[in-house]
């Protein structure tokens, strides 16, 4: 008893739980009797289809345990009739008996593969499916697990999502993870889906030859409608009639620019509505609570955060520029469209793609074209537009990319274009000598399409 206390003790308490749960999870403390020969027949069950593709995503942070974001929208979207993706999740909040297995929609289940993780793969290795294995680069997958999946056969989706910063992930990681992301952009085998320009950047600078895409985020646009209202009585009844109302959801952080909402904040004819999850301590910080004209309303369930938006005059997406959001690709910014609102954001490379968004380089025009897009959201012909680009990225056609980046082998677009060109040997010479600075787009092309090395030694003269 002594030793326990001690163990308790050194660990601390909340520590030490946590490493009896781990124990009375191995153990199965809990289970009723043979619930391991239950999970095997579910598999056999899940298995029992013939899939021409299965999609397996090992990460740590669960499905409804976290804000609804790119993971759970795309492995969504990715299962259809002849795709089976299985989702891992360590969290009780995700299922709702002891089986620890839960069809999510269609054919994509989440499942926890500490449990499954083996039958699965004894059961694939009877399957024809082609096999990947999804990993988030901010995420802690260990490599040991992804050489396992390796040596079942299993193809790499190696979703490149944030800027590797110490600001998102703890210092004991940070070293596993960036090695871990060199290892995977350099293996010729990895299928890399960057959501930034500036992260399709840095994945070419590791490596000109890798199988690289650049696919944004999205929205779910039926989510979105803009005739869905809250009906919270405390928040209509906070909102003035003749003011302008500019609203943000999403997570408050230090990546937030609270100098920039007190700018707002100083004019009273505006109000100012913010909505989500505290990350850390930056809102309470801020002292941007402090003003009259500004409401924070905590968290929302996902499906109701159209409800509160509907009553935005202005949608904000209000980020200091840093390596961190230039490398952000907000889903934000594709619900808001979804929802015809106007939106202004702050200088980020992913915002100003789009010629329907407002961009504001200083705090001076970020109050100005608040007001002015206030007057301008209120044309039907405006709203529309922007429906129809969040349409244009809705995840269904993120869904679609992606297949096709792996249904091509991972070729480059730009091969893709110029391959359609090709006529002759000349032709595939003169794409080598007039493309500038794309060695690598080269080098791909003509390893997959000439007979042999030597052939393309000579014909594009391949150092």
């Amino acid at each position: 008893m002594s030793e326990l206390i001690g163990k308790i003790k050194e660990k601390g308490i909340r520590q030490s739980v946590r490493m009896i749960s781990v124990k009375m999870k191995k153990q199965e403390k809990w289970d009723v009797k043979n619930l391991r020969g239950k999970r095997k027949n579910a598999i056999d069950k899940l298995l029992s289809r013939e899939f021409d593709t299965v999609i397996i995503f090992e990460n740590h942070f669960g499905f409804y345990n976290i804000m609804l974001q790119r993971p759970q929208h795309l492995t969504k979207k990715l299962a259809d009739e002849r795709t089976l993706v299985l989702y891992n999740s360590y969290y009780d909040v995700d299922y709702k008996n002891p089986s620890r297995i839960t069809r999510v929609a269609g054919n994509c289940f989440v499942l926890d593969l500490y449990y499954y993780r083996n039958e699965i793969l004894r059961q694939l290795r009877q399957k024809r499916a082609d096999r990947y294995l999804m990993v988030y680069s901010t995420d802690t997958v260990p490599m040991s697990r992804i050489r396992q999946y390796q040596q079942e056969g299993f193809k790499i989706l190696y979703e490149y999502v944030d800027d590797i910063n110490p600001d998102l992930i703890a210092p004991g990681r940070l070293d596993m993870i960036l090695e871990r992301h060199e290892s995977l952009i350099k293996d010729p085998a990895t299928y890399v889906i960057a959501t930034a320009t500036r992260l399709y950047e840095n994945v070419r600078k590791i490596n000109p030859a890798a199988k690289a895409a650049l696919i944004s985020n999205g929205a779910e646009c039926e989510k979105f409608p803009p005739d869905q209202k809250t009906g919270e009585k405390e928040y209509l009844s906070w909102l003035r009639p003749d003011s302008v109302k500019a609203g943000y959801y999403g997570a408050m952080a230090s990546w937030v620019d609270y100098d920039l909402l007190k700018a707002l904040a100083d004019h009273p004819e505006i109000q100012i509505i913010l909505i989500g999850i505290e990350h850390d301590a930056s809102l309470q910080e801020s002292g941007i609570l402090e003003y009259k004209n500004v409401r924070f309303l905590g968290k929302r369930p996902y499906e109701e955060l159209a409800g509160y938006a509907h009553f935005f005059d202005v949608c904000m997406i209000p980020f200091v520029v840093n390596d961190i959001t230039e490398s952000t690709s907000p889903v934000k910014l594709f619900e808001y469209m979804a929802m015809g609102k106007p939106v202004v954001a702050t200088s980020l490379p992913e915002c100003k793609k789009y010629e329907l968004v407002k961009i504001a380089d200083t705090k001076e025009d970020f109050v100005e074209d608040v007001l002015k897009l206030a007057e301008k959201g209120k044309s039907e012909e405006f709203q529309s537009r922007l429906m129809e680009c969040a349409r244009a990225n809705d995840w269904k056609a993120k869904a679609a990319e992606l297949k096709d980046f792996i249904k091509e082998g991972g070729m480059p677009d730009s091969v893709k274009k110029e391959l359609k060109n090709e006529q002759s040997e000349k032709s595939c010479k003169k794409i080598w000598t007039d493309r500038n600075n794309k060695k690598n787009d080269r080098i791909y092309l003509f390893q997959l399409y000439c007979a042999d090395f030597d052939e393309r030694e000579n014909l594009c003269g391949i150092e």
